[in-house]
C-alpha cells in the first residue's frame, strides 16, 4: 500500500462536503457556481487520485478504513466527472420546466438551496461508498446515498414526483436491509478468527474466507446480492427506477442512472471476488440473474412511449450485462465489467441530459408518439443524443461497442454460450429501439402542433456545453480505452 500520499483521497471526500453548507446559503445565480465550483475541485483531485494509484500503486487511509485501489479510483473519477458535468448543466436548466408555471416558481426557488446541498452532500457519499474498505460502513453509505438523492428524485413536489420519492425510498430501504443483514454475517463470521476490529475490514476477509462455514458464507453473500442487486436496478428488484427516472429532474435522472445504480456493483465487486472463485455457484447465480435483466429491461423498453421511462428500463437492461461480466469472474470478466460501466455511465448520462433538453424546450413533451422533427430546431442535442444511441447501441467508434465487445469475448472465454447469445440478441434489440427513439424524435415532421412553434429552439449554451463533454467522453473512450488500462489493470488482478 502507499501511504504517503493518504492526504489525497481524504481531500477527494472533503471537497463537496466543504461546500454544502456555502452552496445552500449563497445567494441566488452565485449558488450555482459554486456548485460547479466544488465539482470542478473534486474532479481535479479525483484525476489526481487516479493519476497517483496508477503510479504507484494503492492509497491506505486511516490504518486501512479507506482504500483508494483501482476500482475505487476509476469510480471516484467518474462520480466526480459526472458530478462536474450535472452542475454545468443545472446552470440553465434547474429548477427546471415546472418552473414555468407562475404558481409554482416560488416553491421551486425555495427548493433550490435544499437541492444544491443535497447533491453536494450525494457527491460526498458515493465518494464514501467507493473508497471504505470497511464492510459495515459500506452499508451505512449506500444507505446515505439513497437517504441523500430521495428529496432530489421528488424536487418538483407534485403528486407523481412524490410518489416516486416514496417508492424510491421504501423499495431501496427495504431492499438494502437484507444488505446489512449480509454485511453483519460476514462480519460475524470472520470476527472470531480475526479479532472486532480487524474482521471490519473487506481486505482482511480475503485472509480467513477458507475457514468461514460455506453455508454461512453463501447466505451471507446472496443477501449482498439481494441489497446490492435492488439498487442497482437488477431485475426483479428493479419496480422503483422508471418512476425515479421519470419524474426527477433531467440532472438527477442522469446522476441516478450514470452513477448511482452503479456504485452497488463496486460492493458487489469486493464481496465476489473474495468469495466468487471459492463458490462458482455464486457466479453462476450472478451470471443468470444478470442474463434475466438485460432481457427484462429490454422488453419492456422497447414497449415505452415515454422518452425518459424508455431510458430507464434500458438501464435496467444495461445493468444486466454489467452483473453478468462479474459473474464470468476474473481477469477478463472484472475488467469488461467496470469498463462497461464506465462507458454504460457516460452514454446513459448523455442521454437523459439530452431527453432533459428535449423536455425542457418541446413544451414538457416526452412522449414518442407526440415528437418529431427537433432536428433542425436542436441540432446539436440531436448530435449529442445520436451519439449516445450509438454508443448504447453498440456501433463503433464510440465506447458502447468496446464495452459490449469485452463482456462477449469474456462470455467466450468462459464458454458461456448461451449468455453470449442472450447478450447479443439483447444487443440487437437495443439498437432497435434506440434508433428508432432517434428516428421519432428528430426525424420526421412535428406530430404535435405546439412543437411547430418559432419558440421551440435549442438549450442554452451551458446544457449545450454539458452535453458535449459527455459526446466527447463517450467517443474518446471508445477511440483511446487504454487510458484507463492503468486502473483496470489493477481491478483485474483483484
Amino acid at each position: 500500500m502507499n501511504g504517503g500520499f493518504g492526504w489525497i483521497p481524504v481531500a477527494v471526500l472533503a471537497a463537496p462536503l466543504a461546500f454544502v453548507l456555502p452552496a445552500a446559503f449563497a445567494p441566488g445565480r452565485g449558488r450555482k457556481w459554486l456548485w460547479v465550483v466544488a465539482s470542478a475541485l473534486a474532479l481535479g483531485l479525483a484525476a489526481l487520485q487516479a493519476w497517483q494509484v496508477a503510479a504507484t500503486g494503492p492509497i491506505e487511509v486511516l490504518g486501512g478504513e479507506f482504500v483508494a485501489d483501482g476500482l475505487a479510483a476509476v469510480m471516484a473519477l467518474l462520480i466526480a466527472f459526472l458530478a462536474f458535468v450535472c452542475s454545468v448543466y443545472a446552470l440553465a436548466y434547474l429548477p427546471g420546466t415546472h418552473a414555468r408555471q407562475p404558481e409554482r416558481q416560488a416553491m421551486l426557488e425555495k427548493r433550490m438551496p435544499l437541492f444544491t446541498a443535497l447533491f453536494l452532500t450525494l457527491e460526498f457519499t458515493l465518494f464514501w461508498v467507493v473508497m471504505t474498505n470497511n464492510i459495515v460502513l459500506l452499508w451505512v453509505a449506500l444507505e446515505a446515498t439513497t437517504l441523500a438523492s430521495a428529496l432530489l428524485v421528488s424536487f418538483y413536489w407534485d403528486a407523481r414526483a412524490l410518489e416516486a420519492g416514496y417508492k424510491y425510498l421504501l423499495l431501496l430501504t427495504v431492499g438494502i436491509t437484507a444488505a446489512f443483514l449480509g454485511c453483519v454475517l460476514l462480519y460475524a463470521s470472520a470476527a472470531p478468527l480475526l479479532g472486532d476490529e480487524s474482521a471490519l475490514l473487506i481486505s482482511n476477509l480475503r485472509h480467513v474466507a477458507d475457514r468461514v462455514p460455506p453455508d454461512l458464507a453463501l447466505t451471507a453473500t446472496l443477501l449482498l446480492l439481494v441489497g446490492f442487486g435492488t439498487k442497482a436496478g437488477l431485475a426483479p428488484f428493479h419496480p422503483w427506477v422508471a418512476d425515479a427516472h421519470a419524474e426527477a429532474p433531467a440532472v438527477m435522472s442522469a446522476f441516478l442512472s450514470s452513477v448511482i445504480i452503479k456504485v452497488p456493483f463496486v460492493g458487489m465487486l469486493r464481496v465476489w471476488s473474495i468469495y466468487g472463485a471459492r463458490y462458482p455457484e455464486l457466479n453462476e447465480t450472478l451470471l443468470w440473474l444478470g442474463a434475466f435483466t438485460m432481457v427484462v429491461g429490454a422488453a419492456l423498453a422497447i414497449a415505452q412511449d415515454d422518452l425518459k421511462r424508455l431510458h430507464a428500463y434500458s438501464s435496467v437492461s444495461q445493468v444486466g450485462f454489467i452483473a453478468c461480466a462479474l459473474g464470468l469472474g476474473p481477469p477478463l470478466g472484472y475488467y469488461a465489467a467496470v469498463f462497461f460501466l464506465v462507458s454504460h455511465a457516460l452514454t446513459k448520462g448523455l442521454l437523459f441530459l439530452g431527453t432533459g433538453a428535449v423536455v425542457y424546450s418541446a413544451h414538457d413533451i416526452r412522449s414518442l408518439s407526440m415528437l418529431g422533427g427537433l432536428r433542425r430546431k436542436m441540432p446539436i442535442t440531436a448530435a449529442c443524443t445520436l451519439v449516445g444511441a450509438l454508443s448504447l447501441a453498440g456501433m463503433p467508434p464510440f465506447s458502447g461497442f468496446l464495452a459490449k465487445a469485452q463482456v462477449v469475448l469474456a462470455a467466450a472465454e468462459a464458454e458461456a454460450w448461451v449468455v453470449l447469445g442472450i447478450a447479443v440478441s439483447v444487443s440487437l434489440v437495443t439498437m432497435a429501439y434506440m434508433t428508432s427513439m432517434v428516428q421519432r424524435v428528430f426525424r420526421g415532421v412535428p406530430r404535435n402542433p405546439e412543437l411547430a412553434y418559432d419558440d421551440v429552439r435549442e438549450v442554452p449554451a451551458s446544457m449545450r456545453w454539458a452535453m458535449v463533454m459527455l459526446a466527447a467522453a463517450v467517443l474518446a473512450l471508445g477511440l483511446q480505452p487504454q487510458w484507463l488500462d492503468p486502473l483496470l489493470g489493477l481491478v483485474a488482478k483483484m
